[in-house]
Parts: C-alpha cells; structure tokens; sequence
C-alpha cells in the first residue's frame, strides 16, 4: 500500500550540516538539487521491493541529501529519506546552502520555501494542507519571515526593492512574471544558480524550474528584494 507522503526540501537537525563559517554567520548544506528525468516510485528504502512513498513525475526537481549504491536519497515531507533509482534523476551542480548568524537554530530553514516542495496547488490556496496558489505560496513563506505581503501577485510586485537584471538576483527574492499577457499573473522565491520555486497549477503545485525554461525566461517581468 502506498504512503502518501510527498517529497520535500524540508531539513531536519540531521539532515542540515555546517558547509562553511565565517565570521558571525554559518553556510548550512541542505544538499544537491537532482532532476527527475523519467516517471518513478520513490521508495522506502533502496530497494525496488520496499513500499513506495510516491510516484514522483518527470520534470520534477527534488533535494538529494545521500547517495547510496545506484539510489539517490531525498527528504520527504514527513522527515524520512526516500529513494529514486540514479538512472531515472540527472544530478546538477547546484548545492543549495543556506547562510544564517551563527548559534541560530538550523532548524529554522525549515519555515522557508523549500519545506513546502510538493504541496498540491489549489487555486485561492492559502493553506498548505489543502493546496496553494502561486501568490499564495510567497505570501505565506514570507509572512514566516516576518514580511507581509498582499494577496494578489501584481500587488505584491509592488513591494520592496526591484532587481533589474538576472545576474543581480539573490535567492529569496521574488519572481513575477506575465505568462497569458502584459499583466503580472505569476510569482515564485528565487533559490539560486536560475532556479526558482513555484506553486504552478501545470506542475501540480509547488515544484522548481529554471529560468532558462523558454516560458518563464520571455514572461519574466520584475523580481523584488
């Protein structure tokens, strides 16, 4: 019988290790970002016997956090380790690290973006439990920051400091883009190297793409700090 818990970025206490200290503050490594390249289970354990988690689509960006043998381990929403065989993922170069002051608990990366990966899209969402739309997605990871935001994505792009050129961008800004049109339509929290995470209706919720997508690269409008 299959468990219905869904992949995420999402990093315990044992699963965020110090990269690099500097100074005051501390680079945790929450691992490689992988691309799932054909249709897969992700099972319990490295073994294509074990019960599956999820049956993960391709297209599909996961956080890979151990490599076992020809398995690759990825977190789950509900905290365990699930496994995709290594020939059905692409593993990119893009090590996702967080930097935060130094004697702040790792634990609080769980609270931003990358803990929602996989949570179902529901237009109107607000509540992860149920699903969430795009604007609703960055408007609830950045009230976990202590920054309100309006509901709407063209009223959000109204908000903070405008980044005007890709290369300038940093991860945790916001993406807003014009997809049907002129008008601003769609929003996602870049995470770094042109990755950027989303909660897309055509990906089924909160996912990651690139900007190099031809979609996302000509209907990129504004990006805000």
């Amino acid at each position: 019988m299959e468990q219905k818990s869904r992949p995420s970025g999402s990093v315990s206490a044992r699963g965020s290790a110090p990269a690099r200290q500097s100074g005051g503050y501390v680079q945790y490594r929450l691992g490689r970002l992988i691309k799932v390249v054909r249709p897969t289970p992700i099972y319990q354990r490295p073994d294509p016997r074990a019960p599956v988690y999820w049956h993960v689509p391709a297209r599909y960006y996961l956080m890979m956090q151990r490599q076992q043998g020809n398995w690759c381990g990825v977190l789950m929403q509900n905290g365990a380790l699930g496994w995709l065989p290594r020939r059905a993922v692409q593993i990119t170069r893009y090590e996702v690290v967080y930097t935060l002051p130094r004697g702040v608990d790792p634990n609080y990366v769980t609270r931003l973006a990358m803990q929602y990966l996989g949570t179902r899209y529901r237009w109107g969402g607000n509540d992860p439990r149920t699903g969430v739309d795009c604007s609703g997605f960055v408007k609830l990871v950045y009230e976990q920051l202590g920054i309100r935001l309006p509901r709407r994505a063209r009223e959000q792009a109204l908000k903070g400091i405008p980044i005007n050129r890709i290369e300038h961008l940093q991860p945790g800004d916001r993406l807003y883009f014009a997809v049907k049109g002129k008008t601003i339509d769609h929003t996602g929290i870049y995470i770094g190297d042109g990755y950027f995470i989303h909660s897309a209706r055509s990906r089924g919720g909160v996912a990651i793409d690139h900007l190099s997508h031809p979609l996302y690269r000509r209907s990129l409008v504004a990006a805000r700090r």
